[in-house]
């Protein structure tokens, strides 16, 4: 897998203020693997692209294609946090948020430590019926696989052998699957709005060091000055919840797309439009 995890190299249509454009760059994030080996990279927001199915068949024509569903009324607060988290976002009350999105899509209240833009269209993002259709109809239906994250926190390991399978990959025990990226959030929100541009710039700088061993160090002591006041920052947090309300309205936005997915994938996804699930 790629490092970054998440180098945005396709998607012509999105607009990434962070991305791996050159293709010669964005192939040697693979050249560590064998001929015997898979490559793969996980760019969530491809997903959302109109251009990157062609993109990625143009470049690779026997490319497998995983997308994780997540319940969109469990996503959208999910998400909100997450982008908290990263800076991304300023507002920190998810309705306010959710009427600001008009707003966004014309370029306007876009923080500028917000790389994608797109992060912050919370309802476009739980739409996936037509990105799912879009991929499936790309790649072919047996060359696309939908996990639902509702399976996967059931049962993993049954998820983690049906997709060696789909990968075409051998058989073997799984490693130990355990919950990753627990919820957390910034006791200081202004205190991260200070430190985290900061260290993005430090990084950055860091990066260009022209010789690789000077680079290392400079990034270790980058990362050495600043993980000590960020991870103080950081607290647990419980899971996002929608109020009884705004789930209620998120619910009827969403029914139609939650409904076409159904059919798509003819999976009973009707659990999704539960309001007090």
């Amino acid at each position: 897998m790629s490092r970054p995890k998440e180098p945005h190299h396709f998607g012509a249509d999105l607009e990434i203020r962070s991305r791996v454009a050159e293709r010669q760059a964005y192939l040697k994030l693979f050249e560590g693997a064998d001929e015997v080996q898979h490559a793969g990279e996980a760019s969530v927001l491809y997903m959302y692209s109109c251009r990157a199915p062609a993109e990625i068949l143009e470049l690779s024509p026997a490319a497998r294609v995983i997308i994780m569903l997540r319940d969109p009324l469990g996503m959208v607060p999910s998400l909100h946090a997450h982008n908290l988290l990263l800076n991304y976002e300023d507002i920190t009350d998810l309705t306010r948020a959710l009427e600001a999105q008009a707003d966004r899509r014309a370029g306007r209240r876009v923080p500028p430590t917000c790389v994608p833009p797109l992060a912050l269209q919370y309802v476009h993002l739980a739409r996936y019926a037509e990105p799912v259709r879009r991929y499936r109809e790309a790649f072919g239906p047996d060359r696309v696989r939908c996990i639902l994250f509702d399976d996967l926190r059931r049962e993993p390991e049954k998820v983690y052998t049906e997709t060696l399978a789909f990968l075409g990959l051998p058989q073997t025990p799984p490693p130990e699957l355990k919950v990753h990226n627990r919820g957390q959030r910034w006791r200081s929100q202004r205190a991260a709005r200070l430190l985290l541009p900061a260290y993005a710039r430090a990084v950055g700088v860091a990066s260009r060091v022209p010789t690789r061993l000077l680079q290392k160090s400079a990034l270790w002591t980058v990362v050495g000055l600043f993980y000590p006041p960020l991870r103080l920052n950081l607290g647990a947090a419980p899971p996002p919840r929608l109020s009884r309300e705004l789930r209620s309205a998120l619910r009827e936005q969403l029914r139609d797309d939650v409904e076409r997915l159904s059919d798509l994938l003819a999976r009973d996804l009707s659990a999704w439009l539960k309001v007090d699930a």
